[in-house]
């Protein structure tokens, strides 16, 4: 039987891991001392994952990990799984694809720890190639990025393996919703933030967050109209003397979501959603175009990619793009 209780529970959905969980489980040893738990939930692996783990971790002592075996219904649903089972009065996210930093674990615990009232703390993260190596720096808070509730609203920088969350407060708003495929952190944070949790920054990067194949653009489309139907939800649940600012909310999400399909190359994708934003555009026609191109400037230049404005002024994109911006 387990001798103590976990300083933190490292909960882990996975499904075909196999690649990745060597270097996570690794990188994980280097908080090794911080005394935290791992618990890992198996969702439907088809590539000897869980086997995988069982190898990796059989001579770490029985009290320091746990393979449960998921419902095959989703991430949503592994992560509840998993903090279900833990042990810890801490929780910390971590997905199998990405790898921690030291002191991924002991960081967030000490700034819990010298804060009582927070509920929840986030560091940031490095956007890495399927190799791991380090792309882009991601600092939300030098944006003023934060998490009130709208302040998570006009920013909505959230990387569950960089997230740590007190168990209570995850039990008090019922954990992640089981329903979401998708965004289900944007919602769960906010859902926090609007029973009046508290979270803050750790103002450097926790992990590297890998990018990869199995996790872009085959699911891009769920993901973006995933994310506009979580924003879209919350934010009708604002008072009538707001709605202006709502308008707003679900303009600039809609254009960074078009903004990310065109990043991916789907320029039908982002088309589609751009004319889907057209009925909250809280500009004037001659300001569209001008504050489009600004957008995703600022959304290309925050993950280190090239923009070439007279590259997409030039392209059958822009054209189609700036018609549907100056239809009255």
């Amino acid at each position: 039987m387990p001798s103590a209780t976990p300083s933190v529970s490292v909960v882990v959905p996975m499904r075909d891991a196999t690649p990745w969980l060597p270097s996570l489980l690794a990188a994980l040893v280097h908080d090794w001392d911080t005394g935290f738990e791992l618990v890992v939930v198996d969702d439907g692996s088809q590539d000897g994952s869980a086997d995988l783990i069982r190898q990796l971790c059989a001579h770490w002592p029985t009290e320091r990990w746990q393979l449960l075996e998921g419902k095959g219904e989703g991430v949503s649903s592994a992560r509840n799984q998993g903090i279900m089972a833990s042990r810890a009065a801490v929780i910390a996210f971590l997905d199998a694809d990405d790898r921690p930093f030291a002191g991924r674990l002991s960081k967030p615990l000490h700034h819990l720890a010298s804060n009582p009232h927070l509920s929840h703390v986030h560091g940031g993260w490095w956007r890495c190639n399927a190799q791991g190596e380090r792309q882009q720096p991601v600092r939300p808070w030098d944006e003023g990025a934060g998490f009130s509730w709208h302040q998570f609203m006009e920013h909505k920088a959230v990387l569950p393996s960089a997230w740590t969350v007190r168990r209570s407060a995850l039990l008090q708003v019922g954990g992640f919703n089981p329903a979401l495929r998708h965004s289900e952190d944007v919602d769960l944070i906010l859902r926090l933030a609007a029973a009046g949790h508290q979270g803050d920054w750790i103002h450097e990067p926790l992990v590297r967050y890998r990018i990869h194949s199995g996790n872009a653009s085959g699911r891009l489309e769920p993901q973006l109209k995933g994310l506009l139907s979580v924003i879209d939800h919350h934010l009708n649940t604002l008072p009538n003397p707001q709605v202006g600012w709502a308008k707003d909310q679900r303009y600039s999400t809609a254009t960074w979501a078009a903004w990310q399909a065109w990043q991916a190359g789907n320029s039908s994708l982002a088309l589609q959603l751009l004319k889907g934003a057209m009925a909250s555009c809280p500009y004037p026609l001659v300001r569209r175009p001008v504050h489009l191109i600004e957008a995703m400037h600022r959304s290309s230049m925050r993950i280190g990619a090239p923009f070439n404005r007279e590259h997409l002024l030039a392209s059958a994109f822009w054209r189609q793009a700036e018609s549907m911006l100056l239809q009255r």
